[in-house]
């Protein structure tokens, strides 16, 4: 009895980091676009970010400030290559870039893993800051609450600090109250489908895996008997066999009614 606890203690715990290593695949980490409170709460930017995968989700905005006349392009959460063409390819994947200016080029302004989150108690607000790699760039996005369900960048402009060039913003979003949103369900550019089939796949491993480990180790099967329910596999081709004749034929084929 011991050894049988024990061996199925040892099973319980394979399974518990096959599934802690599929999860890891399937939900995306904890990023520079999330900010957690002592409490629980937390302030979650992740449904803001652009749903397709290397784009941004705020593109070409122009500066509220007369005096600016160059456009910029902001993704939270996750970096991004603009224009998709790779022109001036500052603004790339490759460099880590979360907020861009465009101009007659275009400049990386702000890294995603520079980002930090300050309270401001001035205006009662939270703003995220980015920098670019050299930090002569600081790009502050203010995050203010709202109900409506609609994202809006507003973007101030440039201003000249003392040791960089400072580029405010404004992200209206219910993303940005306090648990105003969560993590998406679905990763990052995957379909319903996609995701199902995901799951699915993972249901099989675990399936095959928590089988085989307990014919092997509590019945003590070999060869081909580690498959769990054999019996069901061997038979399943002539079930759907079967399953695909009554469908063919409405109906079961009863040879005692058929008449020349």
């Amino acid at each position: 009895m011991m050894e049988t606890a024990m061996v199925t203690r040892k099973m319980m715990d394979i399974v518990r980091v096959i599934m802690i290593v599929l999860l890891v695949m399937v939900i995306p980490p904890v990023s520079s676009c999330r900010y957690k409170f002592s409490n629980g709460s937390e302030i979650n930017l992740m449904m803001v970010a652009s749903a397709q995968q290397n784009t941004p989700r705020f593109v070409d905005c122009p500066a509220q400030n007369g005096s600016d006349n160059t456009l910029y392009t902001y993704n939270p959460c996750f970096p991004y290559t603009y224009p998709p063409d790779g022109q001036m390819m500052a603004c790339s994947t490759s460099n880590d870039v979360a907020v861009c200016q465009g101009d007659e080029g275009y400049i990386n302004i702000g890294t995603q893993d520079s980002a930090t989150f300050n309270f401001d108690p001035t205006s009662q607000k939270w703003i995220v800051s980015y920098y670019n790699s050299i930090g002569d760039k600081q790009t502050n996005v203010t995050l203010q609450c709202t109900t409506d369900q609609n994202d809006t960048l507003i973007v101030w402009g440039e201003t000249k600090g003392n040791h960089r060039s400072v580029y405010n913003m404004t992200l209206v979003s219910r993303c940005a109250c306090v648990d105003g949103c969560g993590t998406p369900i679905l990763p990052r550019g995957m379909s319903v489908g996609s995701f199902m089939l995901l799951l699915l796949v993972i249901a099989l491993v675990v399936y095959l895996m928590v089988g085989y480990l307990y014919r092997r180790f509590i019945i003590g099967a070999r060869g081909i008997e580690l498959l769990p329910h054999l019996s069901f596999w061997m038979d399943f081709p002539l079930l759907v066999r079967d399953g695909f004749f009554f469908l063919v034929r409405c109906g079961p084929h009863d040879m005692t009614y058929e008449r020349i």
